[in-house]
């Protein structure tokens, strides 16, 4: 910057591919292990922040000469988005697809349900056993245990029923809710203990999209309160919620998330009018995802999406499960046209890629399991 500029304000880029497109795209030179290891995980990392340097060293994507830092490698991560689930009793199993697949319970089978403590459970004792190794490994290690929230972790155990549940059998499911609460309560004062304070509170409310405002505002709306005040009844602090309300616009949910006892941030689709969500959150962050559909559709329409996006102050783009149909040269137009709609509006990308996917850290794929 030399004098008289105007300087540049950062705006953080996240991209995160689907394992697919590292088959299509990396893997097709450089097949993937046949047995699981922390070598070579360690392995399938440094190639591909080399493949990604290779792609997009323009952008400071990747690593020249990769190093073991401490990075997205060391994460303590258990059983994906369904530790919760897993505490309460659900099964998962492997598939030919990366991920894990729960084996989905009635409402009626749940009927004698208590919540669990992750901190006198065998899991609690595995996670703080993980940290111990990452750390001894890595210097340092971060967690990826997701908190959700009552309505995400009802689906993984219940399974799509659990919509028509909450119109039909209300009650049962404010006790379903509630034991989910509890166990969530429990897992965040052992998160907090081990891996230190959490602040704002994380919500990963996926599966609130698939229900209207009004369903929302009755039945999950005063749980997803009782669990902002997590951090706020453990430290003393103003209650303070980070909502991830996935890919889809926040528009018709902006009044109901303004009921919750103070909103940090939100995470929803960059086609939301952002401008409203912050006037009407109290000005939180506005985390904008970038869809793969978006990816691969119309490139001008994607550009004015961004613009709108960013124009109305977007503080972070959000480039998740990149899919293999948007190959290496496509998304090089994509990153140059974030590029340039952010210079127009006085921000510098800072793109920060994930080179590995959550399920292959954990080698949840049936090739690795025995299955």
């Amino acid at each position: 910057m030399t004098g008289g500029q105007t300087p540049m304000h950062p705006l953080p880029v996240s991209l995160y591919f689907m394992p697919e497109w590292w088959d299509r795209h990396y893997h097709v030179d450089k097949p993937r292990a046949s047995e699981p290891s922390q070598n070579a995980l360690e392995s399938l990392y440094l190639g591909r922040l080399r493949f990604l340097y290779e792609q997009f060293g323009q952008w400071e994507i990747g690593q020249d000469n990769p190093k073991l830092e401490g990075g997205q490698i060391a994460t303590v991560l258990r059983h994906g988005y369904d530790t919760v689930p897993v505490l309460l009793g659900t099964t998962l199993d492997y598939g030919n697809a990366w991920g894990f697949f729960p084996r989905f319970h009635t409402l009626g089978e749940l009927g004698g349900l208590e919540p669990v403590d992750i901190a006198n459970h065998p899991e609690g004792e595995w996670l703080v056993r993980e940290k111990q190794r990452l750390d001894s490994l890595y210097g340092r290690c971060t967690h990826c245990l997701d908190l959700g929230s009552v309505v995400n972790h009802a689906f993984r155990i219940v399974g799509q029923d659990i919509y028509a549940d909450m119109i039909g059998n209300p009650e049962e499911v404010k006790r379903l809710f509630e034991c989910i609460l509890q166990t969530m309560r429990r897992l965040f004062d052992f998160m907090d203990d081990v891996f230190g304070k959490m602040d704002p509170v994380p919500f990963s409310n996926c599966n609130v999209t698939l229900m209207g405002p009004a369903l929302y505002e009755d039945l999950v709306l005063p749980f997803d309160a009782r669990q902002n005040r997590f951090a706020a009844e453990r430290h003393g602090v103003v209650p303070r919620a980070a909502i991830h309300h996935c890919d889809v616009p926040l528009d018709p949910f902006v009044e109901a998330y303004a009921k919750l006892p103070g909103l940090a941030s939100v995470q929803a689709s960059f086609t939301s009018d952002v401008a409203k969500a912050k006037r009407g959150l109290g000005g939180c962050g506005f985390s904008a995802m970038v869809s793969p559909r978006s990816l691969n559709a119309d490139l001008a329409a994607l550009e004015a999406s961004l613009q709108k996006a960013i124009a109305d102050g977007t503080d972070d783009l959000a480039i998740w499960n990149v899919d293999p149909e948007t190959g290496p040269d496509r998304l090089r137009t994509i990153l140059g046209i974030v590029d340039t709609v952010c210079q127009r509006h006085g921000r510098e990308p800072r793109f920060e890629p994930m080179p590995l996917c959550w399920e292959e850290m954990q080698w949840a794929h049936r090739q690795y399991q025995g299955g």
